[in-house]
């Protein structure tokens, strides 16, 4: 019999953590008014989602899944293309730069390096789609520098936010309770 990558139980757990993305994304509305805030929350989120299911490819199928919902239910501010393919690059980029790191995101300095790089990839995208969309590039390079520092900083929040999780998860027995379990 063939063994399956994720397991049912793990495919289950990161349909979980895409839906909380997008709870995250509707319920956690922070009124700064700064490109990419909602990269504290998404990037803890997604951290914890790939220290839970630590296979390379679980943050992937997070940002695919809640691209997916969040274009099924409008969410996003460049229509449902531009909204998938935001969700979906963070979860990649964040998926290649623990490959990369080698690193488990329990560790801080993985963590925050995760978190700015996996938001940055949502940062490029939609800068991306403005250059493919014809969008007036030298009015939106104006405030590129400022929303490039946003998105790193609530980027390495995120990082922070998600490695602080971790930890207390780890304090409260969770993965040794799921260790168990397998």
């Amino acid at each position: 019999m063939k063994q399956r990558y994720f397991s049912t139980f793990q495919l289950i757990l990161l349909a979980l953590f895409s839906s909380l993305v997008i709870v995250a994304k509707i319920a956690l509305r922070t009124p700064l008014q700064l490109s990419g805030h909602s990269g504290i929350f998404w990037m803890a989120i997604i951290i914890v989602g790939a220290r839970v299911v630590p296979k390379p490819g679980a943050s992937s199928i997070i940002g695919v899944t809640s691209g997916l919902l969040a274009s099924f239910i409008g969410l996003g501010d460049f229509g449902a293309l531009n909204t998938f393919i935001s969700y979906a690059i963070v979860g990649v980029v964040s998926d290649l730069m623990v490959w990369i790191l080698r690193g488990n995101t329990e560790n801080v300095v993985v963590a925050i390096i995760v978190g700015i790089f996996g938001h940055l990839g949502k940062f490029l995208t939609k800068w991306l789609f403005g250059i493919i969309t014809g969008a007036p590039i030298g009015f939106v390079a104006l405030g590129l520098l400022r929303a490039f520092i946003s998105y790193v900083v609530f980027g390495a929040i995120g990082g922070i936010l998600g490695w602080l999780t971790l930890k207390a998860l780890k304090r409260a027995g969770f993965f040794a309770y799921m260790a168990e379990k397998r």
